[in-house]
């Protein structure tokens, strides 16, 4: 019998997905049972090789055969080079959009291709206030939740996004407690943090001897994680050039160490992060399309605090509660907190309760304990700037010189205020001579 592999059959996006259309393919393999995918992601890709979307059991199929992509225009069919190629009806194709009901012929298996007829997939908002240590009570909260829910128990892939401080790391470690991996390592690779020299080192390991200072040999994040789960930080951060290294590790599950001449084999789910929009960086040539994704097969968009003022009473009271302070929050204090606009999100609301029931002598935190909390505007919007008349590379030095002198000259920290990968500010740090 045939296999299929879960990143074929679903793909789930907080708010937008009621809009999200699926298409279907009815696989019939030579000698075997008819069966029925939804296709869940933009792109699928077909084989007899196990790390295929959908692995067909047919010794005529080459190893990658046949891929099949979801464009503007449509659903794109492109043959990968097979050995016996695809076949639409009984025309040889390379490349070309399909029509609902087509026919293909890959190896000796047939394939009928069902446009926008699979079941979209909706999102009801969860009835629980909770997922992990993740708590909120508004809707979007919820709906961020029954997604959680559903995919948690599974080796989906899963892209979190969201702004800095928002709390992505807390869930994709709530992702793998709910999931049957819950036992075995949870390994944290932050992009944006390694130089970028390190980086294939600290992913993948090294052998000894392999450079300058490798004294002995050492496990990158990928086989720590062998069993587990490896949440890659900030992921829109990593250099374009590693990029196709990462993507072949997460296709064919298999990482060579640096210097080593043996691949390993690894059992890891993924959970990326990052705070960019990943679509525009795909445009901007930043990131790789086919990286996109693989990493994207279910995509969760954490909102921001301001967005989900409700949940304050709720995330107020378990900051305090894992404080250890027994103490409570007076109205007018609540009042002041609900009016601020939070652009350090979960992670600076964290800060100021905390400070504030540090200095706290009674049993509720007024507004007088609230002495390190300095509340902070949004910086003007670009189109509010007096940038007329002004070149383009005046305005970039410009902005990466004070960037970098409000980083205190921390290049990676630089980096990420910026939205571009370390190796891109060292490239134009030496351009403009900062």
């Amino acid at each position: 019998m045939s296999k299929s592999r879960g990143p074929s059959t679903v793909a789930i996006k907080t708010r937008d997905v009621a809009a999200y259309a699926t298409a279907r393919i009815v696989i019939t393999p030579p000698g075997g049972a008819e069966r029925n995918l939804v296709l869940g992601v933009p792109h699928v890709r077909i084989g007899a090789g196990s790390s295929n979307d959908v692995v067909l059991e047919d010794a005529h199929a080459s190893r990658f055969h046949c891929e099949l992509r979801k464009t503007d225009e449509g659903w794109l069919l492109r043959d990968l080079g097979s050995l016996n190629g695809t076949r639409v009806g009984e025309v040889a194709v390379k490349e070309g959009l399909l029509s609902s009901g087509a026919t293909l012929t890959v190896g000796e298996t047939r394939i009928r291709f069902l446009a926008d007829e699979g079941k979209p997939e909706e999102v009801v908002a969860s009835p629980r206030q909770q997922f992990g240590d993740v708590v909120g009570r508004s809707l979007r909260m919820r709906e961020v939740f029954a997604v959680l829910e559903r995919i948690g128990p599974t080796d989906l892939t899963v892209l979190v996004g969201g702004e800095t401080g928002s709390g992505k790391d807390v869930i994709a470690r709530a992702i793998h407690a709910s999931s049957p991996r819950a036992k075995k390592p949870f390994v944290v690779f932050d992009c944006a943090a390694v130089a970028p020299n390190l980086i294939e080192s600290e992913l993948f390991g090294h052998v000894k001897g392999a450079f300058t200072g490798a004294n002995e040999s050492r496990d990158g994040a990928f086989v720590r994680a062998d069993g587990g789960t490896l949440f890659l930080d900030e992921i829109g951060e990593l250099a374009l050039d590693l990029q196709p290294k990462l993507l072949r590790a997460l296709e064919q599950r298999m990482v060579r160490p640096v210097g080593g001449g043996k691949e390993l084999p690894v059992d890891v789910r993924i959970i990326a992060a990052t705070h960019r929009n990943l679509e525009q960086a795909v445009k901007e040539s930043t990131l790789r399309q086919d990286l996109f994704f693989r990493l994207s097969v279910v995509s969760v968009q954490v909102p921001p605090l301001r967005h989900r003022r409700d949940d304050l009473p709720l995330l107020i009271e378990r900051i305090l509660m894992a404080s250890g302070k027994h103490v409570g929050l007076a109205p007018e204090t609540m009042t002041i907190l609900e009016r601020y606009d939070w652009p350090g999100n979960v992670r600076e609301l964290k800060n100021v309760v905390e400070s504030a029931a540090a200095v706290c002598d009674g049993e509720q935190i007024e507004p007088k304990h609230l002495m390190f909390f300095k509340p902070r505007r949004r910086d003007p919007t670009v189109e509010k700037l007096p940038l007329a008349g002004k070149t383009l590379e005046s305005i970039e030095r410009a902005a990466i010189a004070q960037t970098l002198e409000h980083c205190g000259g921390n290049k990676t920290r630089a980096a990420r205020a910026l939205g571009i990968s370390p190796s891109t500010l060292y490239e134009k740090v030496k351009k403009y001579s900062l």
